[in-house]
């Protein structure tokens, strides 16, 4: 009797420590399932914390380009009318007899920006944007220069500075022997013509090509005028000798 009361007891201990471990169990798997809920909540707000700052940033940027597009100057659009045109057989108004081809377009109304000359050694001879007063002191300096009274020309120079025209005489008068192995002649013309290049149109100083022309060869120089005023000469300098 009493052996079996002891196996009674210890059956009844036993139940007890297994439930007891049992709710453990449970309590334990509670506590690591409400881990994890709060670490996937936490994880999502920090998700979302952070699509909310990339979506901000995104606007910063995208306001920041707006600005910076809107301080741009941009340049005017090159042959934007040719962009838009159709070039074709009908648009030609072509016969059906004559071969389309690019010699077609060259002489057709999509084509009729001006053409100017140039020569090999000297460059273009578009002087189309050479101001009014300019083209006309230009003028009146190379008939002097080209003339007997050739050093007369100072007067076109700034007096602030004159050294270089004592410079340019004296490099022509020198040049002249050297490269067309005759004597400067004295009392008569040096040049028979003269031509202008392409000037180039700074902020401060306009640079104009020119080639005279001699019964000895060619003579090309580039004048350096001042943008501003009466256009004063700044310098002369002799570019190339040639001789024929």
């Amino acid at each position: 009797m009493t052996m079996i009361i002891k196996y009674d007891i210890i059956i009844i201990v036993e139940f007890v420590f297994r439930e007891t471990l049992l709710k453990k169990t449970v309590n334990y798997l509670k506590v690591i399932v409400s881990f994890s809920l709060l670490s996937i909540i936490l994880f999502s707000c920090s998700n979302s914390q952070e699509s909310k700052l990339v979506y901000t940033e995104s606007n910063t940027i995208k306001q920041t380009v707006k600005e910076k597009e809107q301080d741009i100057t941009w340049t005017q659009e090159l042959e934007g009318d040719r962009l838009s045109q159709v070039i074709n057989r009908r648009a030609l108004k072509l016969s059906s007899s004559v071969p389309y081809s690019k010699e077609i377009y060259k002489i057709s109304n999509y084509n009729q920006n001006p053409v100017y000359p140039s020569l090999a050694d000297f460059g273009s001879l578009d002087t189309s944007n050479m101001g009014t007063a300019v083209k006309s002191k230009m003028e009146d300096f190379c008939k002097i220069f080209a003339s007997k009274n050739y050093n007369e020309v100072d007067s076109y120079f700034s007096r602030k500075y004159i050294f270089n025209y004592i410079f340019f005489i004296k490099d022509f008068e020198e040049g002249w022997k050297k490269n067309f192995n005759k004597k400067l002649p004295s009392g008569e013309k040096h040049f028979n013509k003269w031509l202008f290049g392409e000037p180039f149109n700074g902020s401060e100083i306009i640079q104009i090509p020119v080639r005279f022309y001699s019964d000895y060869g060619t003579i090309d120089m580039t004048v350096f005028l001042s943008a501003v005023g009466n256009n004063e000469f700044y310098q002369i300098t002799i570019d190339r000798w040639q001789k024929v």
